[in-house]
C-alpha cells in the first residue's frame, strides 16, 4: 500500500514536469482576509475589496476606484464600507500609487460598488449607482456627464465591454435596489453621449434580466456574455453579440439547479462536451489570439447535480475557442469552496492555486492574466475580503496549438485521481462494512445497547478442584470378613 501511495506520488508531481509549466505565481498583497490600505515609507499597496471598477490605459497602467471593503480609514463598524479610493497600478515596475483627494478636484465620483468603466485614449468612463462620470488621466481630474444628457438607469454590476478601437462602452443589464434589468446601451466617447441599443423586432432573441454576468469583446467586435444571476437563479447561458447584425445568439446554457453542475470533461482537453457551471461574478481575460478564459466566481462545481445543490465559490480555471466553440478545463479545483496554495511570493510553482473568489478585478497585458483581490478565501479558510496579487502567463507555441496548462487540479495532498462517485461508492462500501461488523459484534456478544438478545441455552463451565487424599485407618476384626454366619442359632 505504501509503494502504492509513493508511485501516485511520483506520477503526480512528474506530470506537472511534463505539462505545467504556465504556472500561477503569487506576486503581492497578503494572504489573510480582510488588510487595510497601507501607505507608509516602506509600503503603498491597496486593502481588500471587491466589486471595484478598472480600466487601463496605453502606458501599461491600470486604473481601479472603490468597491467594498478596507481602505485607508480604520472602521467604526464591523461593516465594511464602500470605497471612493482611487489607485493606479504599473504593470511593468509592479508599483501602486495612491491619489488621496484632493479639494481643488470639483465632482468627484461617490463611493461606489458594482461600477462599470472603460478607457478611450486619455480619458475614462466610469457608470454606477449614481452617474456617469468621465476621468481625464493626463489631469487626473473628475467629471459629472450632464444631467441633461440622456443616461441609462442608475444601477450596479451590469455587464459590459470596451472597445478601445472604436472608442465605445457596451453595457447591458445590472440590479437595481428593486429589480433587474435588461436594458442594452452603449457609450460613445467621442461624442460623450449614451444611446440604447433595442431590438431590431419583437422577434428578436434578447438575454433575460441579468446582472454579475462575465463578458469578453472578441478582436472581431463580437461580444460573449456567460452565466450571472436572473431572478435570484444563477445561470449558465452563453450569449454572443454581433453589432455588424445587431443581434444576440444564445450559444447554450440553463437555469436549472439539476443541470447547473459544469461538465469538465479531461484537464486541457477540448470537447463539445464540456461546459462550466453556472456562476456569476467570475473574472474574464481575452488573449491575443481572441480566446475567453475564465476563472472562479460563485456557483455550481462538478458535483452539484440534485436540486438541493447549493452555490459555492469557485477557483476553477476555464478557456473557450471562439473558433471551435469548444470549451477546455485548463487547471484549478472542479470542486468548489477548495482551499488556496501562496506558495512563495514570486516564484511560480505547480501547486499555486489563487483561493475561490468573485468580484475581483482582472486585468491583461501581452501574455500575462492578473488577478487581484475580490471576496473569497483566504490561506486559513477564512471568507473575507482579499487583496492579493496573482499573475498568469500564457503560452502557444502556435496560433492554434492548445495553451500550456497550470495546476493543480486537486487540492495539494491528494495524490490520488479518484471520480468523485468512485469516491462516494468506496465510502458507502466502507460505511456499510463497518455497521455489519459492528453489529456482528454486538450480536455474538448480547450487546444491550443495541436492544436485542440472543435466546441461548445457559452453558455450564466446569472446573476441576484439587483433593489431598488422607489414610484412614481401618478397625480390627476377629474374624475373617468373609465368614459365613452360622445356621444352627
Amino acid at each position: 500500500m505504501e509503494k502504492n501511495f509513493y508511485f501516485f506520488k511520483i506520477t503526480y508531481y512528474f506530470s506537472f514536469f511534463i505539462f505545467y509549466l504556465a504556472l500561477w505565481t503569487w506576486i503581492a498583497g497578503n494572504d489573510h482576509k480582510d488588510q487595510h490600505t497601507t501607505q507608509d515609507s516602506s509600503q503603498v499597496y491597496p486593502g481588500s475589496r471587491d466589486g471595484a471598477a478598472s480600466w487601463c490605459d496605453s502606458n501599461a497602467t491600470i486604473w481601479m476606484f472603490g468597491g467594498r471593503g478596507f481602505g485607508a480609514k480604520r472602521l467604526s463598524s464591523a461593516t465594511p464600507p464602500t470605497l471612493d479610493e482611487l489607485w493606479s497600478f504599473d504593470i511593468k515596475k509592479r508599483f501602486w500609487k495612491f491619489y488621496p483627494y484632493d479639494n481643488k478636484t470639483n465632482e468627484k465620483p461617490p463611493a461606489c460598488f458594482g461600477c462599470v468603466a472603460c478607457s478611450y485614449k486619455i480619458k475614462a468612463v466610469m457608470f454606477g449607482p449614481s452617474s456617469t462620470f468621465i476621468f481625464d488621466m493626463e489631469r487626473k481630474r473628475w467629471n459629472a456627464l450632464p444631467n441633461g444628457t440622456v443616461s441609462p438607469k442608475p444601477r450596479s454590476q451590469p455587464a459590459h465591454w470596451c472597445d478601445m478601437d472604436k472608442g465605445m462602452m457596451w453595457m447591458f443589464g445590472g440590479t437595481t435596489t428593486d429589480k433587474e434589468l435588461d436594458d442594452f446601451w452603449k457609450f460613445s466617447f467621442n461624442e460623450l453621449q449614451w444611446t440604447e441599443v433595442k431590438p431590431k423586432n419583437n422577434k428578436s432573441v434578447i438575454p433575460s434580466e441579468c446582472s454579475k454576468a462575465t463578458t469578453w469583446m472578441n478582436p472581431s467586435g463580437v461580444l460573449y456574455m456567460f452565466g450571472g444571476s436572473s431572478s435570484r437563479l444563477i445561470s449558465s447561458y452563453f450569449w454572443s453579440y454581433s453589432p455588424g447584425t445587431s443581434q444576440w445568439t444564445k450559444l447554450g446554457g440553463t437555469t436549472d439547479v439539476t443541470k447547473c453542475a459544469g461538465k469538465y470533461g479531461k484537464m486541457g482537453i477540448a470537447s463539445k462536451k464540456n461546459y462550466p457551471g453556472c456562476r456569476e461574478g467570475a473574472s474574464s481575460w481575452i488573449d491575443q489570439q481572441g480566446d475567453l478564459w475564465m476563472f472562479g466566481g460563485s456557483g455550481f462545481d462538478n458535483f452539484s447535480t440534485t436540486t438541493f445543490a447549493v452555490p459555492g465559490l469557485l477557483s476553477d480555471f476555464w478557456m473557450y475557442n471562439a473558433s471551435s466553440n469548444q470549451w477546455v478545463w485548463i487547471g484549478g479545483l472542479s470542486r468548489g469552496e477548495g482551499n488556496p496554495f501562496y506558495g512563495e511570493k514570486g516564484k511560480a510553482d505547480p501547486q499555486n492555486l489563487p483561493g475561490p473568489r468573485e468580484n475581483a478585478v482582472s486585468f491583461i497585458y501581452e501574455n500575462q492574466l492578473w488577478l487581484f483581490g475580490g471576496s473569497g478565501h483566504d490561506a486559513r479558510e477564512f471568507d473575507g475580503f482579499l487583496n492579493d496579487l496573482w499573475m498568469h502567463s500564457v503560452v502557444k507555441n502556435n496560433a492554434s496549438a492548445a495553451p500550456t496548462l497550470q495546476g493543480p487540479t486537486e487540492i495539494p495532498g491528494d495524490t490520488i485521481s479518484i471520480s468523485f462517485g468512485f469516491r462516494v461508492l468506496i465510502a458507502l462500501l466502507v460505511l456499510v462494512l463497518g455497521l455489519v461488523v459492528s453489529l456482528s459484534s454486538c450480536y455474538s456478544k448480547e450487546c444491550r445497547i443495541c436492544r436485542f438478545k440472543r435466546h441461548l441455552r445457559p452453558v455450564v463451565k466446569y472446573k476441576p478442584v484439587k483433593v489431598e487424599m488422607m489414610q484412614v485407618p481401618q478397625p480390627e476384626v476377629s474374624a475373617p470378613l468373609n465368614e459365613q454366619p452360622s445356621r444352627n442359632l
